[in-house]
């Protein structure tokens, strides 16, 4: 299916809900509504939503393993950010979302945010629970065609800390991010709300959700977001429109169907080089006619079976169409023997350069469930079968200006945009193009003893990946290149094993002890051309959970310990003067992590986490210039804290909400020896429910308007600088219909 075909296909899915929804005026009566809960087959299982609950933590995930497992029965770390902490602190994007998540650090790569946890990328990013790579993952950033998804469509937001090996078929043992989206409600919906910041930034979102008929079993909902984006940097600007519709149809009383689709456009003004060190906040070292486009659209069909109380079969199919045109360049220095910019100094200007990608993928999940007994004591069993395909494509146009200017009177003028990108002979222009194919099976047991105290997980993922990577240069140095392609073509078959314990204390608290793993397919190659083994990442994790307050509070404590293993380190070979790839490099990473999330009563929410970790190289890579011992991840803080908390005032009828937080990081460091002060930012709200429908929001972040830069691993004094974001002030209006 072509792009234009998809888009149109989304658009028509999308504005479904919305038009039925109009049709139909009639207000439900109460009786109508109450009964709809005995329709909606997923009732006979554990819900996730959690928008309108008012709560800082969910009653299940499915993230580990896809059984419907409570925090305290899940054998591994998870956060979830829910709907009321996105709208209390006035989250617009996943990204930010995640900067207040327990353990996970966001950098950011070619200008692109990556997101870490425990020292490791967090390769994968699913949405209900179908996988793709986070943007920049797997290729260079700068051919990736991706963008993320608004986070209007979503109900909350989980993470997995640790190998995921079980659920995903190849990454980093970081962790898993799965973003929930929104589904259709038995109930009324019409939702409107307004957003605007000190920058200028304003952003509106309409939602739409109800039943489609007398009877209840047709529902639908829709969701339009908006967003002009104005930045705290000088000349920087942007915008989205996302439009997104799901249906779902209940068929009889054991079946549901739920199809939907995305379409979403995004502006951005690309800044892939930061500043340089001591450069005011506001500095914008990029061209005035850079700018990124990129589209995406998706499409999606669901459909849920019960066999009976015991069996559930989901099968999924997810399409993904994703394209982009980035032009930019700048002014900038990477060299690590820059000194740092001095008044009346110059930046090279970086290569005019143009970027236009597009990728598609297509997956189709089988997930079955089951419970059956022995000797009377319930037991579940999980089987999962996963095909995936993705194709990408990226070409790049590159030309050498060879000027330079002071970043301090630089305003964007100095160099026009190519009038011409496609005019010949380029000084650069090459292309890439990647295909890759996965099969997974997919076979776990949780078996529950002693009287159902002792519970244990065992299961395994068999992986079969074939991929192929095709790069074509055309022009180098100005000339036509006659050089063959550079070609990667390999198959990896690998099985990751998974193995948990849980024993149940009270019924309140819980022990725990895992064992997770993953893998990621390596492509360098030997001496003989042969390619290197995978990189393979295992995670040790103990804890200790509990549960209070009827479920409504959650607590945890962990400590972890993660050896990455198969990392590719170039080896001397003396004989032919040549250095090849060897798969022998090794990491260790080990910490401690500790949460509590949820209602303290029914006024007082909290969600606050803490993270120790402390990594290390336990073989010498990068040519022997990185000895053993040293630290593995510089720009990972060895102490991260985050904390939220929202209190209604007990007067005025508890219209009004109070709430604040901080995020707060210890030092860190770039591979070229930049360091970082740690930090901590304060941020506050207040919410005003004016009346049953009409609710107002204040919110500031970065309170104090602490200065400090981003985390970034390849920081260095002319480059790869990013200012956190000065103090904020954002004004909300929310009104429900």
């Amino acid at each position: 299916m072509n792009a234009p075909t998809l888009k149109t296909l989304a658009l028509i899915i999308a504005t479904l809900p919305y038009a039925a929804l109009a049709g139909n005026t009639a207000t439900p009566r109460p009786e109508q509504t109450a009964e709809l809960q005995t329709v909606n087959v997923t009732g006979k299982n554990r819900s996730t939503r959690t928008e309108n609950r008012d709560s800082y933590t969910t009653s299940a995930m499915r993230t580990t393993t896809g059984l419907a497992l409570s925090p305290k029965e899940t054998p591994q770390s998870v956060s979830v950010i829910t709907k009321t902490q996105i709208n209390e602190q006035g989250i617009t994007n996943l990204v930010d979302s995640l900067k207040t998540t327990t353990g996970v650090n966001v950098i950011r790569d070619a200008g692109i945010p990556r997101f870490q946890s425990r020292g490791f990328y967090i390769d994968q990013i699913e949405e209900d629970g179908i996988s793709s790579t986070v943007p920049g993952a797997i290729n260079n950033p700068m051919y990736d065609a991706q963008s993320m998804n608004d986070i209007a469509v979503y109900d909350h937001i989980e993470v997995v800390r640790g190998a995921t090996g079980l659920t995903q078929a190849n990454g980093e043992p970081g962790g898993t991010v799965n973003a929930v989206r929104k589904r259709p409600t038995g109930e009324r919906i019409i939702q409107g709300e307004v957003q605007i910041d000190r920058f200028g930034k304003v952003r509106t979102t309409g939602d739409f959700s109800g039943r489609l008929n007398d009877e209840g079993t047709l529902r639908g909902r829709a969701v339009v977001a908006l967003e002009h984006d104005k930045n705290f940097k000088d000349r920087v600007k942007g915008g989205n429109a996302t439009l997104y519709g799901v249906m779902d149809a209940s068929v009889g009383d054991n079946t549901k169907i739920t199809w939907g689709g995305l379409y979403q456009r995004k502006h951005t003004k690309p800044d892939d080089w930061g500043v340089a060190l001591n450069l005011p906040r506001d500095t914008y070292l990029g061209y005035n006619w850079n700018k990124g486009v990129y589209d995406k659209a998706n499409a999606f069909a669901e459909v849920e079976h019960y066999f009976n109380d015991n069996w559930r079969y989901t099968g999924k199919l997810d399409y993904n169409y994703n394209e982009n045109t980035k032009k930019n360049s700048g002014i900038y220095n990477t060299s690590t023997s820059y000194a740092g910019y001095t008044p009346g100094g110059a930046l090279a200007s970086g290569w005019l350069s143009r970027y236009d990608n597009d990728e598609k993928q297509l997956t189709f999940k089988n997930n079955l469930n089951g419970k059956f007994e022995i000797a009377g004591v319930p037991q579940e069993i999980f089987t999962e079968y996963t095909y995936t395909h993705t194709k990408n494509n990226g070409s790049r146009r590159q030309y050498n200006p060879g000027v330079s200017f002071d970043p301090m009177t630089f305003t964007g003028n100095e160099i026009s945009e190519p009038a011409d990108w496609y005019a010949t002979p380029y000084q650069m222009y090459w292309e890439t193009h990647s295909k890759r194919t996965t099969h997974a099976l997919l076979l776990g047991f949780r078996f529950n003893m002693l009287k159902e105290k002792l519970h244990i997980m065992a299961g395994t993922r068999w992986n079969h990946i074939k991929s192929k990577y095709i790069t074509d240069y055309f022009y180098t140095g100005g000339s036509i290149d006659n050089d063959p392609d550079s070609v990667t073509d390999r198959k990896t078959v690998r099985f990751n094993p998974y193995f948990a314990v849980t024993y149940d204390l009270t019924p309140n608290q819980s022990l725990y002890a895992s064992y997770t793993s993953i893998f990621k397919p390596n492509s360098n190659q030997r001496k003989d051309k042969s390619y290197l083994d995978p990189v393979t990442g295992a995670n040790y994790e103990i804890g200790w959970k509990g549960e209070w307050f009827d479920r409504k509070l959650n607590t945890s404590l962990a400590l972890f310990d993660i050896e990455q293993k198969n990392r590719a380190v170039q080896v001397w070979d003396t004989a032919d003067q040549k250095w090849y790839w060897e798969p022998v490099g090794k990491v260790r990473s080990r910490g401690i992590e500790a949460e509590i999330s949820g209602n303290l009563s029914e006024d007082w929410k909290l969600f606050a986490g803490y993270t120790f970790n402390r990594s290390k190289y336990l073989e010498a890579e990068s040519k022997g210039t990185v000895p053993a011992g040293t630290n593995f991840s510089l720009h990972t803080p060895k102490h991260m804290l985050r904390l939220h908390t929202s209190y209604n005032l007990p007067f005025d009828g508890k219209k009004w909400t109070i709430g604040g937080g901080v995020t707060a990081q210890s030092k860190t460091a770039s591979l070229y020896g930049v360091k970082r002060g740690g930090h901590a930012v304060f941020n506050a709200n207040i919410d005003y429910q004016a009346s049953k429908n009409l609710k107002l929001a204040l919110i500031s972040t970065n309170l104090f308007n602490r200065y400090y830069y981003e985390n970034n691993k390849v920081s260095s004094k002319g480059a790869n600088n990013y200012y956190g974001q000065p103090r904020n002030v954002m004004f909300k209006v929310d009104y429900k219909f």
